[in-house]
């Protein structure tokens, strides 16, 4: 598995790729989910087995709501005004793709917030199928810093801060003999205009025990290896 930019990749799960079958076809999604960063393009695959030309099916991507496709493809065009309002102007199906079967949805400019499972669904009127594909917009955060702040009477706070990341990570302090204090910390999130995250964390210290330390790190393991944590 690569790293993709500044992506910190994670396995969340496994989704089955097959979710109808009828009449000796079937619409098959992906059972490994994508992983990519903000910013990037991604192709969400999707087809029908055996080869079926889909050039006059109707080809609905959607997530939550069937109602609110990501991609309406109906009547030999796209309708795009029935189509989610976060999507519009950044999905594709290839032309060519559908006379061999291929629902594979192009999806350019990745956000944060794109990150789902998605449902490939396809009918002629008699026949439907239905596949799913995960997709996941993972950002590695910047490097923390630690600051010291007494602004509140005599007690002294360091404050750990990191920007950048996608989703939430985890926040843990320790002292300095590595014990985990994080129980004593606040943390604070803020969503930028990109819809990354922020993370501010605080911890009171006393001035005759002045070493911690300060990970900010995703809060799932990653099934290939460790993840990337910052540490400072």
């Amino acid at each position: 598995m690569r790293f993709l930019g500044r992506t910190c990749l994670i396995v969340l799960s496994l989704l089955p790729a097959v979710s109808t079958q009828r009449d000796g076809s079937s619409v098959i999604g992906s059972d490994q989910p994508l992983i990519a960063s903000p910013g990037e393009d991604v192709i969400l695959p999707c087809h029908i087995t055996p080869r079926l030309s889909a050039v006059d099916m109707e080809v609905r991507w959607y997530r939550e709501s069937f109602k609110i496709p990501v991609h309406l493809y109906e009547d030999r065009r796209d309708q795009t005004d029935v189509q989610d309002s976060d999507y519009q102007g950044r999905t594709a199906l290839s032309r060519l793709g559908l006379q061999e079967g291929i629902l594979s949805l192009n999806l350019r400019n990745l956000r944060p917030s794109d990150s789902g499972v998605y449902s490939c669904y396809a009918t002629d009127g008699v026949w439907d199928g239905q596949g799913k594909t995960e997709l996941i917009v993972r950002a590695l955060g910047t490097q923390p810093s630690i600051s010291m702040d007494s602004t509140q009477g005599e007690q002294t706070w360091l404050v750990c801060r990191s920007e950048g990341w996608s989703p939430e990570p985890e926040v843990i302090w320790r002292d300095r003999d590595g014990n985990n204090v994080t129980s004593l910390s606040n943390t604070t999130v803020q969503r930028d205009s990109q819809g990354l995250l922020s993370v501010s964390s605080y911890i009171k210290i006393k001035q005759q025990s002045n070493v911690f330390s300060c990970l900010v790190k995703v809060k799932h393991p990653n099934q290939t290896g460790n993840p990337t944590p910052h540490i400072q």
